[in-house]
């Protein structure tokens, strides 16, 4: 896969890097703190680490890795439309909805609920991470075909 391309396409093709993903991951957690701390430092580091994330990220040669397979099933599903698959949906309307209650409870300084939400919003995340590693293994990558085929 060649990084040549620009824009939204250019995006994607850095976030698939497992050091992308992995490092988008590892920091929710630490913008929980953050929040929880109220720690401006924090969240500015945060912020300038998710954007040079993605000029350190190399776009993968292959899809050997989870987490490559992972964001390409992410466009997948985007190309065919957010309710194309209403399981999906629910997962992600659900990790939104925890997602919120960890923050609120970050920002209220609740320990115990922080840290119960933090845990539930990372497994609900995998579990949508899984759903869409296999989208992506059973959809044919058109990428993935010689430009002169057919």
């Amino acid at each position: 896969m060649q990084d040549s391309s620009t824009g939204i396409e250019a995006f994607w093709n850095r976030h698939e890097s497992p050091i992308s993903v992995w490092w988008l991951v590892l920091m929710y957690p630490v913008f929980v703190l953050a929040i929880y701390r109220r720690s401006r430092s924090l969240i500015g580091l945060l912020g300038f680490s998710m954007a040079a994330n993605l000029f350190v990220s190399s776009p993968p040669d292959t899809d050997d890795a989870w987490a490559t397979r992972v964001v390409r099933g992410e466009q997948v599903w985007l190309e065919r439309g957010l309710l194309s698959s209403e399981r999906d949906s629910l997962l992600l309307g659900v990790g939104a909805l925890v997602n919120l209650y960890t923050l609120r409870a970050a920002f209220h300084r609740r320990p115990v609920k922080t840290t119960v939400g933090t845990s539930a919003s990372i497994i609900l995340m995998f579990l949508f991470f899984n759903r869409m590693a296999g989208l992506y293994e059973t959809t044919a990558d058109p990428r993935d075909e010689p430009e002169n085929a057919p």
